[in-house]
């Protein structure tokens, strides 16, 4: 089984959608396991942050049930096998005084300690029995800085071996980043160059996410748009590896 972690219900198919439809084409079990689902607990108050994301989503107060469906279709769409973790998203995460760990700053801004401490090592336990038997597991470089996108490249890397490790680009944040060339020393890159049915697929299952393509992009037709021209960019689909673990690109 090959795996893809999703920090949230969108990220692998935004980011992956091109050779995770080539490897389900090719007959390769794929799962995309996505960690932060669950919908916020009904006896927590909405942080604004959590607000200011349900407005935006349209979904109303509950939203996750909605999100969930559309990330079983895009998933069916890449061919994939989708698992929901259920794992509660930084906008909903309070500390033991029922406050939000995170206002405003959940992207660009530091990890909350207690994430540290308490919500790791839930992530490493939801992630554990996948990755232990995973051939190849993908996850986020966490290009963005979202605390979510953070935490989950942390937990991951506690599990699995360097040598089965691969970190995708976190589309649309990497596409924010003036002249983007490698992540961290040690790293090198593979590049995936899509074919026309490739690209066509992931764009499909973006548009799957009607919720989050209005807010990202404004409309299907723009994010189709912004999706093409990132991959004409670069080249197609980038993928890094420690390279220590495998050999450079030549």
């Amino acid at each position: 089984m090959i795996l893809f972690i999703s920090p949230h219900l969108d990220d692998v198919a935004l980011s992956c959608g091109g050779l995770v439809y080539r490897l389900t084409s090719a007959g390769q079990p794929v799962t995309i396991a996505s960690v932060h689902t669950a919908d916020h607990p009904t006896d927590r108050p909405l942080s604004e942050a959590a607000r200011r994301e349900h407005r935006q989503w349209q979904l109303g107060d509950q939203p996750y049930e909605r999100r969930r469906a559309e990330d079983a279709l895009a998933c069916q769409t890449l061919g994939a096998t989708a698992i929901h973790l259920g794992l509660l998203d930084a906008i909903y995460r309070c500390d033991e005084r029922g406050l939000p760990l995170y206002a405003n700053d959940f992207i660009g801004g530091a990890v909350h300690p207690l994430d540290w401490q308490s919500h790791l090592s839930e992530v490493q336990w939801a992630l554990s029995p996948l990755v232990g038997s995973a051939m190849q597991v993908y996850c986020p470089l966490a290009i963005g800085g979202h605390v979510d996108h953070v935490v989950v490249r942390r937990a991951v890397e506690s599990l699995a071996r360097s040598s089965v490790l691969r970190y995708y680009e976190d589309f649309p944040y990497v596409d924010r980043v003036d002249q983007f060339s490698s992540p961290a020393a040690g790293l090198a890159c593979e590049r995936v160059v899509l074919t026309t049915e490739e690209l066509e697929v992931r764009i499909r299952a973006i548009a799957c996410y009607p919720s989050q393509c209005s807010v990202m992009f404004g409309s299907v037709g723009a994010m189709s748009q912004r999706v093409q021209a990132y991959v004409a960019r670069i080249g197609g689909e980038r993928y890094w590896f420690v390279v220590s673990a495998a050999r450079r690109e030549t």
